[in-house]
This record gives C-alpha cells, sequence and structure tokens, in this order.
C-alpha cells in the first residue's frame, strides 16, 4: 500500500512530511499543544515494567498514549481546516467528560496535567 493516500494517516508521518528526520516526538508535539504527552512512563520503559510485572502501569501507558495521540490529530484537523474552532472545542470536552467518567487514577493525573 502507498502511504500517500487517504484511507488511513500515519500522524507522524504526515506532521513530518514523510521525513524520517522532521519527526517529532508525541511527548514534545502533546505539551506544545497543551495536552499532558508521557505521565511518569515512557516507551523505553515498557520492557522493564514487564519485567517487573507492572503490566498494569503499560496498559495506563498505552491508554494515555492513544489520548495524547487522539488529542494531536484533532488539534490537526483544526489546523488543516477539517473541524471547526467550535467543532475541535466540542471534541475535547467529549473526551475531558468521558476520561473523567471512567474515575481511574491514571485518567485523573491525565486531566489534571491536561489543567495545568
Amino acid at each position: 500500500l502507498s502511504r500517500y493516500h487517504t484511507r488511513h494517516l500515519d500522524l507522524m508521518d504526515l506532521l513530518a512530511m514523510y521525513q524520517p528526520r522532521a519527526n517529532a516526538p508525541l511527548d514534545e508535539l502533546a505539551k506544545l499543544f497543551g495536552f499532558p504527552g508521557k505521565l511518569g512512563m515512557d516507551g523505553s520503559k515498557v520492557w522493564d515494567a514487564y519485567q517487573a510485572g507492572q503490566i498494569a502501569a503499560i496498559r495506563d501507558y498505552c491508554e494515555t498514549d492513544v489520548a495524547n495521540t487522539y488529542l494531536v490529530y484533532l488539534r490537526f484537523q483544526l489546523m488543516r481546516g477539517a473541524l471547526t474552532n467550535e467543532q475541535y472545542e466540542r471534541e475535547l470536552q467529549v473526551v475531558r467528560d468521558t476520561l473523567g467518567g471512567i474515575g481511574a487514577e491514571h485518567w485523573k493525573e491525565f486531566l489534571a496535567a491536561w489543567e495545568e
């Protein structure tokens, strides 16, 4: 499959304009846009956490990584004009409300970091 079609989107690849040396880490992009970014763990720590039996911590890390990716994607859609400011703000509120309704500690930490 060609990577230059619209059937799916590799967000990092597209934001880097398909240049391997131009990519920025998700953590940096998320924080640049005012989102929480990585909280306590990153991909380099997953193997050690697995070996220590910290499966729940890995799951929490993966979940927050997905949330950061989605938030960066929403910002990208706003910047490219696919979302209006109102649609963007409404979707951010849906994310906040949904995560706040879960009540898990990693989501509380995520939302607290987002508010700062």
